[in-house]
């Protein structure tokens, strides 16, 4: 027998539901307000100052020490690497080629996904320098700092950085991949702050889930298609 064009649930029930999903699925708001807050900030000298701030973006790496002192002792309170976390490592790989030179990353993956023995693969995101001698790097530079870009995060300037960095980026254009194994035994520069990781999983979620708004028109014309083309159907179903 041919394929049925029975549903598993009444279309209306399906239509419910995206409904529900429409504004918290495919949303772009939070880095409309990222950008709405970086614009009322007065020049670059003011951005910088807000961004590099004491634990503005960034901050020393998180400890499961320094946590279990504030009561987080919970079965599930451990960790051993945080999403977003700043590392070292020339363990991991870009289009199937390993990268040296030690490399920067930001750690894609959700937290809990990072406890021992729950996944064997991690992805990772490139960071890069900015340099004080590139072509244009004020200019690339300030609209970091507006975060203009939507591939593209500021960070501020590492303790580890040379001279000449003046600050860093994490991109979202192209995945990194590493064995679990393999990440938990690299160097930890530094975590996300609350802020910064509100910012990072933005920049993620506009990144991998952002529509062009011709596609919801797109797919919403195929479903009513599809609907009409079962309702000749159905007569004839067994």
């Amino acid at each position: 027998m041919g394929a049925r064009f029975e549903s598993a649930l009444p279309e209306a029930t399906l239509a419910e539901l995206e409904r529900k999903l429409r504004s918290l699925s495919h949303s772009e708001e939070a880095i409309q307000e990222l950008q709405i807050f970086a614009r009322q900030l007065s020049g670059t000298r003011e951005r910088l100052a807000v961004w590099n701030a004491h634990n503005a973006i960034l901050r020393r790496p998180i400890e499961n020490g320094e946590v279990g002192a504030l009561g987080f002792n919970a079965p599930g309170d451990v960790f051993a690497m945080l999403q977003g976390d700043v590392i070292r490592t020339e363990a991991a790989y870009f289009l199937g080629e390993r990268v040296t030179g030690r490399p920067k990353y930001a750690i894609l993956n959700s937290s809990c996904d990072l406890v021992p023995g729950r996944s064997s693969y991690a992805a990772l995101l490139r960071i890069l320098e900015l340099r004080r001698d590139e072509e244009k790097a004020k200019e690339k530079l300030g609209a970091l700092l507006k975060f203009a870009r939507r591939d593209s995060m500021y960070l501020p300037v590492l303790p580890d950085d040379g001279p000449d960095v003046i600050g860093n980026v994490i991109q979202f254009d192209g995945i990194c991949q590493i064995r679990s194994s393999e990440l938990l035994l690299s160097h930890r520069l530094a975590s996300l702050s609350l802020a910064g990781w509100r910012i990072f999983a933005s920049f993620a979620r506009t990144v991998i889930a952002r529509a062009n708004p011709r596609e919801a028109l797109i797919r919403s014309t195929l479903a009513v298609c599809r609907t009409e083309v079962l309702g000749r159907l159905k007569p004839a179903l067994p």
